[in-house]
């Protein structure tokens, strides 16, 4: 089992990261859902947003010697606004951003051309609602690899491992979410971003750590409303599925997209393999004839599925890397 981290470090990860992102996400998605299912899945989307401004943000740098500080200087993991030259994972918050407003707007168009369409044109709404995603997923796929090591020849088809994961990924996700598993799905996404926190951290990468971590407790935060809230309208049901394509860009991004900054580390490759792919090993229970089998047998096998690639991770990458509060001298 690896070991614990110092107190002070679990504390300031609390304070920085898990309450922040999970409290602010809770409570909006808990007001959202108080306004009936038309805010459902607004309100998840919003609540991500504003978890992660508030675990980004901070005036600790306003209080340096700046003769002139602006907003641009609170950020406190990634920057508000990142240069054209900037790496890649400076741009996750902007690329999350536009798939969230595409994943909603595409839902809500396909969601009124199907009351217009006739029944035998349900293929019509669909693609309406995935064009647009598949050219997103596609335009910010581009931005996850801005950098020079990406450039390398090793990394020539990063962009595309990451468009094709993260399309996957959405389909997969948002169709359990839209049959009423929202709840659940946030909390898979939970325990893995929680679980990609661990290897990104064993790469010696503290700040990617604290970026999974954020996005975990947020997913955590939008599962406890869905799950507490009750709601006579269904709301619930589909509330989760706005707050999914940030955890589409993040994951990949984080655990896949920033391996040509920290290539230099043991943990092997299988490793971060293993964390981006495991939100696929849910695809087979959007067969009708699965999906229809016994309600807490389906749920145990889930978590069983989910869970066992991430341990596997986890323990395969600390047997190649330490954690930096273990090389650290003990005084």
């Amino acid at each position: 089992m690896p070991p614990l981290p110092p107190l002070k470090d679990f504390l300031e990860a609390l304070q920085q990261c898990v309450m922040p992102g999970a409290g602010a996400a809770a409570l909006v998605t808990a007001l959202f859902l108080c306004a009936g299912r038309w805010a459902a899945a607004l309100g998840s989307a919003v609540a991500v947003v504003v978890a992660f401004m508030w675990g980004n943000f901070t005036l600790a740098h306003l209080a340096d010697k700046d003769p002139q500080p602006t907003w641009e200087n609170t950020s406190r993991l990634l920057l508000w606004k990142p240069g054209e030259t900037d790496p890649g994972f400076q741009w996750l918050p902007r690329a999350a951003l536009v798939l969230l407003v595409v994943g909603l707007l595409s839902r809500w168009l396909g969601t009124a051309m199907s009351r217009v369409l006739p029944e035998g044109r349900w293929w019509a709404a669909n693609l309406l609602v995935w064009f647009p995603r598949v050219v997103a997923v596609v335009v910010v796929s581009a931005w996850l690899v801005l950098g020079h090591a990406a450039s390398a020849p090793e990394w020539a088809h990063l962009r595309w491992e990451l468009a094709a994961l993260m399309l996957f990924m959405w389909l997969v996700l948002d169709g359990l979410a839209r049959e009423g598993l929202g709840g659940e799905v946030s909390a898979h996404l939970t325990a893995i971003l929680y679980a990609a926190s661990v290897v990104l951290l064993y790469s010696h990468n503290a700040k990617f750590m604290e970026l999974a971590v954020l996005v975990g407790s947020a997913m955590f935060g939008t599962a406890v409303a869905v799950c507490a809230v009750p709601t006579a309208t269904g709301a619930a049901k589909i509330a989760a599925s706005g707050a999914i394509p940030a955890a589409v860009v993040f994951l990949p991004g984080l655990i896949l997209g920033t391996r040509p900054a920290h290539d230099e580390n043991k943990v092997p490759a299988l490793c971060f393999w293993l964390i981006a792919l495991t939100p696929l090993v849910l695809a087979p229970f959007l067969v009708p004839r699965i999906s229809r089998r016994n309600h807490w047998l389906l749920i145990g096998l889930r978590v069983l599925l989910v869970l066992a690639p991430l341990a596997v991770a986890v323990l395969y990458a600390g047997q190649y890397e330490k954690f930096p509060f273990e090389e650290e001298p003990q005084w």
